[in-house]
């Protein structure tokens, strides 16, 4: 087979493992509910679109064949991806720039080693590429209805969280209580009078049930002021999702790299038991300086 129709192939598994990667995002911001082994399926092709890649910038040598199947993968991107077309054209632009960047480093590095070390190579350009795949994600989360449901959710205290909390503080609450209250599981209208549990209905919504407790009321309250206060602070909850994403997804590229790193490098051998790839010795001629 020509070595024109072999870049070619590599050049079209990139683009059809990238924009199935693109349709597992969809599906996953878009429309979630994922069952495990749907996890499972895209962190699969997700492997399987790195290793396409690490053998593409190693082995393509035709940069139009290259950069083109690349700049077609991220035109994919946009018939998922259109909602915010400013922000994704800029983190395209800079996820393809990374890319030139770590398939340059990656052939450059194959061009210097007398003996191929192929951890070395790769880990020369993957890093740099992941991190603005990292932030590409975030991005699409970042703007992703299901972020915005997150935003209108009103915040819920776990109770057993509270009633953990609240027991080292029982003492001082019971202290600021008529003296007669000897314990905050003591029922609530014992000590409210009629106008303060309507007060409590009309100002803060909070209704005290028969057998409700002063522990029930304090935690009804505090929801509420939670709720209440963090308003100014909404348009922050996104950001700080997207960038706590974003530092996840960093953290697992560490393994990440390392995995599609072995596996690449199998497959890569399976291609030269294959005849589709060769490994060849050259003698090059190298420029040196000496006293």
């Amino acid at each position: 087979m020509r070595k024109l129709y072999k870049e070619i192939i590599l050049g079209s598994a990139v683009v059809l493992l990238g924009a199935i990667s693109w349709w597992f995002l969809k599906y996953v911001f878009y429309f979630g509910d994922l069952t495990t082994s749907r996890w499972v399926m895209g962190g699969f092709i997700f492997v399987f679109w790195g290793i396409a890649l690490c053998l593409a910038m190693l082995l393509i040598k035709d940069k139009k064949i290259l950069y083109g199947s690349f700049l077609l993968t991220l035109g994919i991107f946009g018939m998922f991806f259109n909602n915010e077309p400013f922000y994704y054209l800029v983190a395209l632009a800079l996820l393809f720039w990374a890319f030139v960047v770590a398939s340059s480093k990656i052939q450059r590095e194959e061009m210097v080693q007398m003996k191929l070390n192929f951890w070395r190579i790769w880990k020369r350009g993957l890093p740099i590429f992941i991190t603005f795949l990292c932030v590409l994600i975030a991005l699409v989360y970042y703007f992703s209805p299901e972020l915005a449901k997150i935003q209108k959710k009103e915040i819920v205290i776990p109770r057993k969280t509270f009633d953990m909390v609240i027991k080292p503080l029982e003492t001082l609450i019971i202290e600021r209580l008529p003296e007669e209250i000897s314990s905050i599981d003591t029922e609530a209208k014992q000590i409210l009078k009629p106008q303060e549990i309507k007060e409590l209905k009309e100002k803060y919504n909070i209704e005290i049930k028969e057998g409700e407790t002063i522990k029930d009321l304090i935690y009804q309250l505090m929801e509420y002021q939670i709720n209440t206060s963090s308003g100014p602070y909404e348009k922050f909850i996104p950001i700080g999702l997207a960038v706590g994403l974003f530092l996840a997804l960093k953290l697992i590229g560490f393994f990440y790299i390392a995995i599609i790193i072995l596996l690449s490098w199998l497959f890569l051998r399976l291609l030269v038991i294959l005849k589709f790839a060769n490994i060849e010795k050259e003698t090059r001629e190298m420029e040196t300086v000496k006293l």
